[in-house]
């Protein structure tokens, strides 16, 4: 059985919005294969109405929860009775195979990193995200905000984590990697950027097809593209105010005539298809790659459907094993 630990009062519309995903989770899923342990408080019980018995869902009462403005301070982590700090807890008291939280980003990066601590060799842990590409696939883009500030060592590590998840999570073989910069050419970009893409042209094991450009991101030219957390965070939070712009003035245009209005009844399930694929609920949530347990990170406005999603994710991740094979690789990667 699967055991996924949720922080039931992590987000903006926690935990309302948490019990919801976890309702929709298990409408295709069973109490047999799969079991939530939703941390919250009791006021946070309180205002959960009295449809809250879910089978395969069990409570676990907090004294308290991380506001998503706290800034990172000693006392967070001496505090470790709030919701956040138990989902991580139980990961390493083999109490749960997944962590997951909506809640302050910051915060549970760190609390994660801290608890856990570090799979042997990796220096600093990523953030990777699902992205929707045009060969109808996803593209990994790692770091969206974990590390602002990375060292060549990073970018080099960020690959080969990237490279192995999609070869074990998503099914790609040999995961197409390359490095976002200004340019394609080799010298493109700061010392940091050339340096990496020196480092991981030498690397055989892996497929390194140089850099690509943010207009290239959605291509599908690239299975994993390698960020430092400033930037990609960026590209991330872009990425979904363009497909809200967008699917706005498309239904403003089309409200303004007959014929635009006749045109979205045929057109209505493709413009359907377009929106999901464009929605951040549709993929949940990106994977802590680096520390040493299985930790989702959601988006702080997260919705049922993306509690839901991040709640599949999380439990395709533990049913390939991916955290156990990641530790057993990296004994053995390639040299720095």
């Amino acid at each position: 059985m699967i055991r996924i630990a949720i922080d039931g009062m992590g987000g903006d519309l926690a935990p309302v919005s948490v019990l919801k995903g976890i309702s929709l989770f298990f409408e295709n899923n069973t109490p047999d294969e799969t079991q939530i342990i939703c941390t919250i408080t009791q006021d946070g019980l309180k205002r959960l109405d009295a449809e809250k018995k879910i089978s395969g869902l069990e409570f676990v009462i907090c004294d308290n929860y991380i506001q998503m403005d706290q800034k990172i301070s000693l006392s967070i982590f001496r505090n470790k009775n709030t919701t956040m700090h138990k989902t991580v807890e139980m990961i390493k008291n083999k109490q749960a195979d997944i962590a997951f939280s909506a809640g302050n980003t910051a915060v549970f990066v760190s609390i994660a990193a801290n608890e856990l601590g570090m799979i042997e060799k990796i220096d600093r842990p990523a953030i990777c995200v699902h992205l929707p590409n045009l060969k109808d696939r996803y593209t990994l883009l790692l770091d969206v905000g974990a590390n602002v500030s990375p060292k060549l060592i990073n970018l080099y590590q960020y690959a080969i984590m990237g490279g192995f998840y999609a070869e074990n999570v998503l099914g790609v073989q040999k995961p197409a990697i390359a490095l976002l910069n200004i340019g394609e050419e080799p010298g493109k970009g700061d010392d940091l950027r050339q340096n990496a893409y020196k480092k991981l042209s030498e690397i055989p094991e892996i497929n390194f097809i140089g850099n690509i450009e943010g207009y290239e991101i959605f291509t599908g030219k690239a299975d994993v593209i390698v960020v430092d957390g400033f930037c990609g965070n960026i590209v991330l939070k872009v990425s979904e105010g363009i497909g809200r712009a967008f699917k706005n003035i498309m239904l403003r245009e089309i409200n303004r005539s007959l014929a635009g209005k006749l045109g979205l009844l045929l057109a209505r399930n493709s413009i359907r298809r377009y929106v999901r694929k464009t929605d951040y609920a549709e993929y949940g949530g990106g994977i802590l790659l680096g520390v040493n347990g299985a930790v989702i990170i959601g988006h702080g406005r997260s919705s049922p459907r993306a509690v839901c999603q991040a709640l599949q994710l999380g439990k395709k991740i533990a049913s390939v094993s991916f955290i156990e094979k990641l530790k057993e690789f990296s004994k053995k990667w390639p040299q720095e």
